[in-house]
């Protein structure tokens, strides 16, 4: 087991997100969520379970069921906003995962129940790099070794989520979009043409009632609205029509 960096994935994984998606109070629940899975001591320790049992060390608090459950709690107390409740869930499980998952880079101890509840059998990753095999659980040597082999993973992981956070509003104030965007802000609003109805035309001036029609269909709107309204002015137009043909 890492002995010293279990709560480091979530300061790492808080970092990368940033701010304004995980806040300090989540950051604390998260590394707790990222040390919890190691109480499960206490039940080897009360004779509950065996050391290598489902419910003993390694064994259903290091699943991916388990960090699911974590998550599920989690957006049940986090924020009101369906936003807050995704973030929370996602940050609380993929922090109690990374605790199995360092668990299982280490080439020395037992492996994780990785599948629990579908099942409590024990699994090891096919790569396990990190050599402690030897080393005592306390000490300099298991520190220097696990701030090699995880620590500085860790800082590139945070480094490149803060990287990506700088550039991504850059790089989306570059492109074409967002220029046609910002453009569309900055032109004035463009004020609708008053309705044209049949009292409104003057039938002894046909040519002004054909350009007062023709202007009452310029406006910004939907395609519907555009094709009422240039109905409408030509009623208003034939219907001058008439009233002249009787005068």
């Amino acid at each position: 087991m890492a002995t010293f960096l279990h709560f480091a994935p979530a300061l790492a994984l808080a970092v990368a997100m940033g701010p304004r998606l995980v806040s300090r109070r989540l950051m604390l629940a998260g590394a707790f969520c990222a040390v919890l899975p190691d109480a499960d001591f206490a039940s080897v320790a009360l004779g509950f379970d065996s050391y290598s049992g489902t419910y003993g060390h390694r064994g259903f608090t290091h699943s991916l069921g388990f960090a699911l459950l974590l998550g599920a709690l989690g957006a049940m107390a986090s924020g009101p906003t369906g936003r807050q409740r995704l973030t929370a869930a996602i940050f609380i499980a993929l922090c109690t995962a990374s605790h199995p998952l360092l668990d299982g880079l280490m080439d020395r101890g037992i492996c994780n129940a990785w599948a629990w509840p579908l099942d409590g059998a024990r699994h090891c990753l096919a790569w396990r790099p990190v050599p402690t095999a030897g080393v005592s659980l306390l000490g300099w040597d298991r520190l220097a070794r696990e701030a090699l082999w995880l620590g500085v993973p860790l800082l590139l992981l945070a480094h490149a989520g803060m990287t990506l956070r700088q550039l991504g509003p850059r790089w989306w104030r570059a492109s074409p979009r967002w220029r046609r965007a910002k453009a569309a802000k900055r032109q004035p609003p463009r004020t609708l043409a008053p309705a044209l109805s049949a009292t409104d035309v003057e039938p002894t001036n046909l040519a002004q009632t054909v350009a007062a029609a023709r202007a009452s269909g310029g406006w910004a709107g939907s395609t519907r609205t555009e094709r009422t309204r240039r109905r409408t002015a030509m009623r208003a137009v034939g219907a001058a029509w008439v009233r002249k043909a009787v005068v």
